[in-house]
């Protein structure tokens, strides 16, 4: 890889040249160093002096100013490093951030579909702010019933060929940058500048034949009109086939799922029990009688009565170990672990200089996300069944005669009617324009339009429609002697009975095609996001205090964003089985203004080398809310050439969303149990929004220090910054689980989303968004990087890069409309009902060596061990004890390292710079198992943390002319 001037030309791969890489090394203290093959390192003259280079981490023009807000700066060497497809997949990796919306964890929720985000702190993806080139992103995700939230931006419309680096904020923004940025910003850059043509294609492929992946990308550009315009156009396409379900990997066929026990302590044992091979107690293929004296009563594939083999289960719940016709669990089934993602992308940015320093641009893009997967089947455990059912064996009826019942409970498994099969399509438009100059060479100003607009369409097909499917099932003997639906028979309900055929669901596929195609339907979402932004910028220096000059940033905007949907008339009810589509409207009007400033009181004195405050103010008016205020305060201190000490205090907000305010309620299920009684039952779970909804009030704190000594250990910079982010009013769903709890716990507020029937057995939960009292997250980050050369078989030598970034998070704590507060630092599970927590420590490591054509990687992901589920206590935790409802057997998760390999072969001709790069990366080294008893909505794993898929193997090849 050849390294070229800034100005004129960057190289494969877009290697960062000058300010702007010395400034992100000083900014986080160990942002990812970049280098050219020549072995040069970057430097600070590389860059031509009237270059204004502005790091996320201030809207400020850099000359003589420090952040003291840490930002990790992951340039294009580190992306192209990995062979990554997806920029998110490379932010991922990185320790503050949690992966919960991505595509191991979108398989058994149809909404999203292969949508990925970034979740700072794991504090959710709407309280990270995404920009591209500093301005802001339409959303590209709708609400529902996935852990991926409405309103997030999909970094799948990013091309990530053509991303120069990725600015990640780690803290609070909102002054800088507007509402949203809570746990702080992520601001990718593109490459605007470049010349000549690029070209990639890649192919990755797992162990076990599956998670095939194939991309394409092509870049160019040129400059016209005498080096006054230049041009830049790019396409990108991936196709990603995705995984097969749970019964493709040994680890997850071992099926462990909890068994509850109906008399907690009975026998030692505590109330929840993870076991293997797990099999359904209460639902079977062919129907199952799982309540009265007939319980246990099966039907066979015939329909036939038959004894149910039972395995080890204690009376509660749906789940057992061992046992069943099955020798798979019907929770697990055809949803795949990874889902499949076609993706095309289009990009092209123009710019063209009017005259001195003014020059206007023109960035467009467009994005096709869609893939389709096949999702569960009715799970049905509590159907009612009368005597005289048309279907029912004779010898039941025979013996609810003896027995003197009339009707019986009937639990149903669907998989004769086949998978329901989710479809989502969604396409983002992006334009932006605008025009920048100079005002006597020390002042820049910028005023820019941008529109977005994504359309996202869903569908889903042979979905059980519940009303019908109630209705078929309720078979009698008509008068006419044939069978037919109860309902056809009453004039009360005849009419919304019209076209009923009955429904025969005593045995496997009994049931006539009429009768299928009458339950079964179609659930449609058609949803329209469009966001109109005007803004306008000035930064400068005012005046020299002795010190260095005083900066000032100040600027505008004005952003309208508005929602528009439509569904189907069943879907408008919530009268799927899952997947109710949503139809959302509305909108909303922002109007901001901010101002920014930096003040250096010290420079090179006996007792300080810099000292700088920093300081903003941001005041937003929203439609909805009202008028908000955010501010932040910072300082830098920098007593000896080698130690940087830096802190900022700032107050952030975050409006609620579009959906957060105007989403119906839709209709999923979870698995809930009741403390009450410890019985677990498939309970439908009704969430949306809620137009009472405040913003949310963020304080944040953050310090920290970067030490870089000079002598022997030039080239090592480490560092490490405390932060502590308080969010008041947090928009948030307790969560089924949780409110189950709270209400059992003596809750009238948690008692009053829930729907009981006469036994007090729990039937439906709603769970809408709220203001929640609080979310508290701390922890400490550090990075470090040391970099030397050593001697090779090249004349220019070798060079080793060492780098490493970690967090130790010390609370995650939610405090909920009940005052209960739970602390899910250190939970590494992502438990029914719940948000995935995040562990202890986190941390990733690299070891890199060049020398001449060749780079050799070797990266280390560590995850520490944890707790499984922080609302249960295990046999080696305080405070056990098995006759409590919050006991399990085992909570505890170890550790997890994770070992990937990437390699990099260059062939160039210096003589026009063309240049043929062959590279390569195996993920999961070593094949690790994830921890298979921590069971989580996607299967009995935790994918928000944990690779699913195996050793992997990517390869590909990049030409660059």
């Amino acid at each position: 890889m050849q390294s070229f001037n800034i100005r004129q030309r960057r190289s494969w791969p877009c290697i960062l040249k000058g300010g702007a890489a010395v400034l992100a090394l000083i900014t986080s203290g160990t942002a990812w160093a970049q280098q050219g093959l020549d072995g040069a390192d970057s430097t600070e003259e590389a860059v031509a002096p009237d270059e204004a280079i502005i790091v996320t981490g201030s809207r400020l023009p850099t000359s003589g100013f420090t952040a003291p807000t840490p930002v990790t700066v992951v340039g294009a060497d580190l992306i192209q490093r990995q062979a990554a497809t997806n920029i998110a997949d490379v932010l991922n990796q990185l320790p503050s951030f949690r992966p919960q919306g991505s595509r191991a964890t979108g398989g058994v929720f149809g909404n999203n579909l292969g949508a990925q985000t970034a979740d700072l702190r794991g504090l959710g993806a709407t309280r990270t702010l995404v920009l591209i080139d500093g301005r802001r992103v339409v959303a590209g995700t709708v609400g529902g019933g996935s852990l991926t939230p409405g309103g997030a931006v999909d970094l799948n419309i990013v091309p990530t060929s053509i991303v120069a680096r990725a600015e990640v904020v780690t803290g609070g923004a909102s002054a800088a940058y507007g509402s949203d940025a809570v746990a702080g910003v992520v601001n990718l850059i593109i490459d605007d500048r470049i010349i000549g043509i690029r070209a990639q294609a890649q192919s990755e492929i797992s162990q076990r034949g599956d998670n095939e992946e194939y991309s394409f990308s092509l870049a160019g550009g040129t400059g016209f009109a005498g080096g006054r315009g230049h041009i830049v156009l790019a396409g990108e396409y991936v196709h990603a086939a995705g995984t097969g379900d749970c019964y493709t990997r040994s680890w997850c066929a071992e099926s462990y799922q909890p068994v509850q026990n109906s008399a907690p302590g009975a026998n030692g044992l505590p109330a929840t029990n993870v076991l293997p091979n797990s099999r359904t107690a209460t639902i079977a293929p062919g129907g199952l009688i799982n309540a009265g004296p007939l319980r246990g009563t099966a039907f066979n594939a015939a329909g036939v009565p038959v004894a149910y083999p039972y395995g080890t289960y204690y009376g509660a719940g749906l789940f057992m170990s061992g046992g069943s016709f099955m020798n798979q669990s019907g929770f697990f089934q055809f949803f795949p672990l990874v889902v499949p993602l076609e993706r095309y992308n289009l990009f092209g940015n123009i710019k063209y200089e009017l005259g001195g320093d003014t020059e206007v641009f023109l960035q467009t893009s467009y994005a096709s996300i869609n893939g389709t997967v096949p999702q569960s089947q009715i799970r049905e455990t509590a159907l009612t069944i009368q005597r005289d059912n048309a279907f029912l064996p004779a010898s039941i009826k025979s013996q609810m005669t003896s027995l003197g019942i009339s009707t019986i409970t009937v639990g149903r498994l669907g998989n004769d009617f086949g998978p329901s099969v989710t479809s989502t399509d969604r396409n983002t438009l992006r334009i932006a324009t605008g025009i920048k100059g100079a005002i006597n060479g020390n002042w820049k100003w910028d005023a820019y339009y941008q529109f977005g607009r994504t359309n996202y369409q869903q569908v889903t097909a042979n979905d059980k429609i519940n009303a019908n499917f109630t209705r078929a099932i309720d078979a009698v003997v008509g008068p006419t002697g044939s069978i037919v639906c109860r309902s056809t028979l009453s004039t009360n309900t005849a009419t919304a009975a019209a076209g009923c055929q009955p429904l025969n669901i005593f045995g496997e596929s009994q049931w006539s095609s009429a009768a299928r195609d009458y339950v079964f339907g179609t659930a449609t979402t058609n949803i329209q996001l469009t966001q109109h932004v005007v803004a306008a910028n000035l930064s400068g220096q005012l005046f020299d205090i002795g010190a260095g000059p005083v900066s000032l940033a100040i600027g505008s905007e004005y952003r309208k964003e508005k929602v528009s949907g439509s569904t189907d008339p069943i879907s408008q009810a919530g009268g799927f089985f899952v997947n109710n589509g949503i139809a959302v409207n509305g909108a909303m009007e922002v109007v901001e203004g901010y101002v920014e400033t930096a003040i250096p009181l010290a420079r090179d004195t006996v007792w300080a080398k810099l000292l700088e405050l920093n300081g903003a103010a941001r005041y937003t008016y929203y439609n909805t809310v009202g008028g908000v205020a955010t501010w932040k305060f910072g300082a830098v201190y920098k007593p000896f050439d080698w130690l940087r000490l830096r802190g900022t205090r700032s107050r952030d907000i975050r409006a609620p969303n579009l959906f957060e305010l105007y989403s119906p309620l839709s209709r999923a299920l979870a698995a809930i149990r009741n403390p009450s009684t410890n019985v677990q039952t498939l309970t439908p779970i009704f969430s949306g929004g809620n137009t009472s909804l405040k913003e949310e009030t963020a304080n944040t704190l953050t310090f920290g220090t970067v030490i870089e000594p000079a002598g022997a250990l030039d080239g090592l910079r480490i560092s490490a910054d405390y932060y502590n982010i308080k969010i008041d009013d947090v928009i948030a769903q307790m969560g089924g689980q949780i409110i189950a709890n709270q209400c059992a716990a003596g809750s009238t507020v948690a008692c009053g989303y829930i729907t009981f029937d006469a036994n007090r057995a729990i039937t439906a939960i709603t769970n809408p968004l709220f203001n929640l009292n609080t979310l508290k997250v701390r922890g400490i980050d550090f990075e470090a990087l040391y970099r030397f050369r050593y001697g090779g078989l090249f004349a220019s030598g070798g060079t080793i890069t060492l780098q490493a970034t970690a967090t130790h998070m010390l609370d995650l704590v939610t405090v909920d409309i009940t005052g209960t507060a739970i602390n899910r630092a250190g939970m590494n599970g992502s438990p029914n009902g719940q948000v995935s927590g995040m562990p202890a420590w986190s941390i990733n490591g690299q070891a890199t060596i060049e020398e001449g054509p060749v780079s050799l990687t070797t990266q280390v992901r560590y995850i520490s061990g944890g707790v499984y589920d922080a609302t249960l206590v295990g046999p080696d935790q305080p405070g056990y004890s098995p006759s409590l409802s919050n006991s399990i057997n085992i909570n505890r998760v170890p550790a997890k390292a994770y070992v990937n390999l990437q390699f990099q072969w260059t062939v160039k001709d210096g003589a026009n710079g063309k240049q043929l790069q062959f590279y390569g990366a195996v993920n999961n080294l070593f094949d690790n198992d994830p921890p298979n008893y921590i069971n989580s909505p996607f299967g009995p794993t935790n994918p928000v943390l944990y690779d699913v898929v195996g050793r992997t193997f990517r390869f590909g090849v990049r030409i660059g002319l």
